[in-house]
């Protein structure tokens, strides 16, 4: 990602597609669980202050960029900034894990293993990743790899969950609107403000922007996020 896409992701309010409806649907599927304590690990605010209200459970935020993670602070939320797949530890576990992933480069399987190790006995984990729906063409593929990482199959992460000991509750498909409604507008109303300057990069970083728009318009029924809702043994 060029520095001028992270200077516009910057001033958004979550740095990868998702919304406050997804948020509020998937914490609704993980059930009337009431845990103790939570840990968040991702890129918006909404989703923990929401784990907090409908849980009670006393939730750590953490994020890897400093301004969201002060951003959240500021929100009223415990929070905290941590390195890359990095998850804060905790004496016995955490009793709730939401994990806001995009693609794993040290694979799924090993996130998986770490969520396994990081949560309570029976506790319960979302794991978000970015998946195929279908097989992808070779033109979407070839794009989506180059962009974001290596997407996985959704069906191949079922299989990971097991394999890790997990049952797996439910998942959720990201729809359509948590990129175009809630990211890709927004991204579009602050490049539209710079949109016509004379600097190369700026140009450059512009033209990422609409390919990558340009793109999910035309393939975007082969990939999304998907949120799998995970119970630990």
């Amino acid at each position: 990602m060029s520095g001028f896409l992270n200077v516009i992701i910057g001033q958004m309010e979550r740095s990868t597609a998702g919304s406050e409806n997804t948020a509020k649907r998937v914490l609704q599927m993980c059930g009337s669980m009431k845990p103790r304590n939570a840990l968040f690990l991702g890129d918006d605010i909404f989703t923990p202050q929401l784990i907090a209200e409908q849980t009670g459970a006393e939730v750590l935020a953490t994020f890897g960029e400093e301004q969201r993670a002060e951003a959240a602070e500021n929100a009223g939320l415990n929070s905290r900034q941590v390195g890359a797949y990095e998850f804060a530890k905790r004496d016995g576990g955490w009793d709730f894990i939401w994990y806001n992933g995009l693609t794993e480069p040290d694979g799924v399987m090993r996130r998986l293993e770490q969520i396994h190790e990081s949560l309570a006995h029976g506790g319960t984990a979302v794991f978000r990743t970015l998946c195929w729906l279908i097989d992808p063409s070779p033109d979407t593929k070839s794009y989506v790899t180059h962009r974001f990482g290596r997407p996985i199959a959704l069906d191949e992460v079922l299989r990971d969950a097991k394999e890790q000991k997990f049952s797996i509750e439910d998942f959720y498909i990201a729809p359509k609107s948590d990129w175009r409604e809630n990211f890709y507008e927004p991204m579009s109303v602050l490049v539209k403000k710079i949109e016509g300057a004379d600097d190369g990069e700026q140009a450059s970083g512009i033209g990422e922007i609409n390919k990558e728009i340009y793109m999910f318009d035309l393939h975007s029924e082969e990939y999304s996020f998907v949120y799998y809702i995970l119970k630990g043994k």
